[in-house]
Order: structure tokens, then sequence, then C-alpha cells
């Protein structure tokens, strides 16, 4: 084999590569979509965690009210307890 079939073959690889990469080829149509496909999982995947977080945060403030509530429900009830133990010895 001599030098000039191996760059006739290397001319034709380097033809074939540059026509099967063009921006009309259909490995970039495929390139194309896959990107696509990938860049819609991730989205999905970004709005999921997003909504997972959203509720974690409104049940933690939630039980932050909850507990809030109680011990001021507890505050007021033990004022007015100790209020009640101070006026009848006035």
């Amino acid at each position: 084999m001599g030098l000039r079939d191996k760059l006739g073959r290397a001319r034709s690889y380097v033809r074939k590569l540059r026509l099967s990469l063009g921006p009309d080829s259909y490995y970039q149509y495929k390139r194309g979509r896959e990107h696509d496909r990938k860049r819609a999982e991730h989205d999905r995947e970004q709005a999921s965690d997003s909504a997972e977080r959203e509720r974690g945060g409104a049940e933690r403030q939630r039980d932050y009210d909850e507990r809030y509530a109680g011990e001021r429900a507890d505050d007021i009830a033990r004022e007015r307890s100790e209020r009640e133990e101070i006026e009848p010895d006035r």
C-alpha cells in the first residue's frame, strides 16, 4: 500500500467526518435531540427538588407556628394563674 492510497483514505475519512458533523447532518440532529432530552430531564429534576424544598420549608414553618402557639398559650395561662394568685392577697 502506497502513500497515495493512505492519503486518499485519509482524505475520504476527513470528508465523511466533515459531512457527518455538518450543521444539517443527522448526527447533529441526533446530538441536539439528546441535548434537549437531557436538559428537559434536568429541569424536571430541578423543579422536583425545588418543590420538595418548599414543602419541607412549609412543614418546618407549620411546626414552628404550632410550637410557638402552644408555648404562647402556656405562657398566657401561667401569667393568668400568677395574677390570680397575687390578686386574692390584696
